[in-house]
């Protein structure tokens, strides 16, 4: 029995001796990451979302309606020719993010050390379909002016899964290239948090543009004057 008292002090100690020596190396570790630099505890994760499957319909309006409708595409058949608009694809690309950090602080200093822990980016197209009404559903011309709209929607949802991919992989390694951030006096938080939000949002928004310039060169592309007489001529009869 004494022998087991002995043994179990003895291991006791060790075990306090263990835990004492590890708050040291924490203790170490923490004045060293702000002394000679930030350094960030883990990795941080990038998830890129997607959501591109609903597609809203409108087929209530006339074609005179269509026409007053805001559209950025270029008339294929130049601008003295007036023509009107059978159907056609609404609806942008929105992108948001969302980010949480890891933070390390020194009393004795009064700094803060920041890193990214995660980083979201959600990438949403809502698109409206519009077919005239003077196009009934069933028609020949309603089926073509439809099949049209829909080949927008799905030039949409290629440039939405491309650049997801573009952007997750820049954000990976524009994290990895800068892990951590400081040290910053610990009254300056806010404003260090703020610009943190703001780097990263200007980073993405970059590839944002991007993605709207393609988007934009890409559609037009579809609009064009064989495609249109294409669409045209299925219903020529």
């Amino acid at each position: 029995m004494r022998s087991f008292k002995i043994f179990s002090l003895h291991r006791f100690f060790l075990n306090s001796l263990s835990i004492f020596a590890m708050l040291l190396s924490l203790m170490a570790f923490s004045q060293k990451s702000i002394a000679g630099g930030c350094v960030a505890r883990d990795s941080p994760q990038v998830n890129v979302k997607t959501s591109t499957d609903n597609i809203n319909y409108d087929f209530t309006q006339s074609m005179k309606q269509l026409d007053r409708k805001p559209i950025n595409t270029v008339n294929p058949y130049g601008k003295e020719v007036i023509t009107d608009v059978g159907g056609l694809m609404q609806g942008g690309i929105r992108i948001s993010e969302q980010m949480r950090y890891g933070t390390l602080t020194n009393p004795n200093t009064n700094q803060i050390c920041y890193w990214y822990t995660m980083i979201t980016v959600s990438i949403h197209i809502n698109p409206t379909v519009y077919v005239a009404s003077d196009f009934p559903r069933g028609t020949c011309m309603h089926n073509a002016i439809l099949a049209h709209e829909h080949q927008h929607v799905m030039i949409d949802r290629d440039i939405v899964n491309k650049y997801a991919q573009i952007i997750g992989h820049a954000l990976r390694q524009e994290l990895a290239r800068q892990s951590a951030y400081g040290p910053y006096p610990i009254g300056q938080q806010s404003q260090v948090e703020a610009g943190l939000k703001t780097s990263i949002s200007n980073f993405i928004q970059n590839y944002a543009n991007q993605m709207n310039a393609e988007r934009q060169q890409r559609q037009q592309a579809l609009d064009n004057i064989n495609e249109y007489e294409r669409v045209n001529h299925l219903c020529k009869k």
